[in-house]
């Protein structure tokens, strides 16, 4: 690949317009649905573990997490999710603000590929405020970065984040496009795929869309079911509103499939024994062979568990014990 022929003031263009592209992004919120995989062995198959189905905020700099139709972000990732998998945060927008607004990136000369521009930079771990996490520990993490953007527009269309530690490496590389936060089009994350290796050489897979952005505002939640562009009722608000007495068993019939595309975090909602609407949330789920899943449904501080094929019908009974 050879460099690109033009000004040489190209790389303060690429940094200046990507510095002012960070600053005004907008705050705003966005769905991602997260596949993940993982791979035993270098020569064994990648074996299709879970999904996740999540609201992210971006406000103020900072990625914020909640689980769809939650009244509340929590302030980290790993706050949410179960303990098992692979999680990751940056993608949003946290690396791109770390590489052009805190003057602690080494740059590379600009260069053509593939009809873009390319330009690599690197952020060493005493300066990135990144680390990297696994079973063994955590260590601080320098990350290695290409960027691809449009040669018109410079607009940023992929970026590629290596990260390499005593512990484990990652890739992760995110492809950017044009989406609306309220009115206005900004460049945006549409998806993800981040593979992190260990050191004992087992690979975990996690493979990311992000749809449904909406403009956040102050500190209230906006929230949206699988598949909807209006708010669902919060779950704490509607066993509320509904003033159920515990009980020792709490019976219901699901009022919509749990589809084949299921994810934990998703909602669902019962017309329980007497004809209250009670809400509640996959809380838990995973691959049981080929056609098998593990699934746990929680309802009202209950949780279901059971073992078989997806979809589940409407209609279909089912008992929550007192735990």
């Amino acid at each position: 690949m050879c460099c690109v022929a033009g000004p040489q003031d190209l790389l303060p263009r690429i940094r200046e317009h990507l510095r002012e592209y960070v600053s005004h992004l907008p705050d705003y919120t966005c769905r991602v649905t997260i596949d993940r995989s993982t791979r035993r062995s270098a020569r064994a198959e990648l074996e299709f573990v879970d999904r996740l189905r999540l609201e992210v905020a971006y406000t103020g700099g900072n990625e914020l997490y909640a689980w769809p139709g939650s009244e509340a972000f929590e302030s980290s990732i790993e706050e949410l999710l179960p303990a098992h998998g692979l999680v990751s945060n940056g993608s949003y927008a946290i690396h791109i603000r770390t590489l052009f607004l805190h003057d602690v990136t080494s740059f590379g000369e600009p260069r053509t590929s593939g009809g873009h521009i390319a330009l690599d930079a690197s952020v060493p771990a005493v300066l990135s405020g990144f680390s990297l996490t696994t079973g063994a520990g955590s260590v601080p993490a320098g990350i290695d970065a290409t960027l691809w953007l449009d040669p018109t527009s410079l607009d940023l269309e992929r970026l590629q984040v290596r990260v390499v530690t005593r512990l484990a490496q990652s890739v992760e590389t995110t492809t950017y496009g044009r989406d609306r936060v309220g009115e206005v089009e900004f460049v945006l994350p549409q998806t993800s795929e981040l593979v992190l290796t260990d050191r004992a050489g087992m690979q975990f897979r996690n493979v990311s869309r992000f749809d449904q952005y909406h403009r956040f505002a102050g500190t209230s939640t906006i929230s949206f079911g699988p598949g909807a562009d209006t708010p669902a009722k919060p779950a704490a608000a509607v066993a509320k509103k509904e003033s159920i007495r515990p009980a020792a068993k709490i019976a219901g019939t699901l009022d919509a499939a749990i589809g084949a595309d299921a994810a934990i975090g998703d909602p669902f909602t019962v017309t329980a024994e007497g004809g209250a609407k009670l809400t509640g949330r996959l809380t838990d789920m995973r691959r049981e062979g080929r056609e098998n899943w593990y699934l746990e449904l929680t309802l009202m501080g209950r949780a279901e568990r059971r073992t078989g094929r997806l979809p589940i019908p409407a209609g279909t009974k089912l008992t929550w014990g007192k735990m």
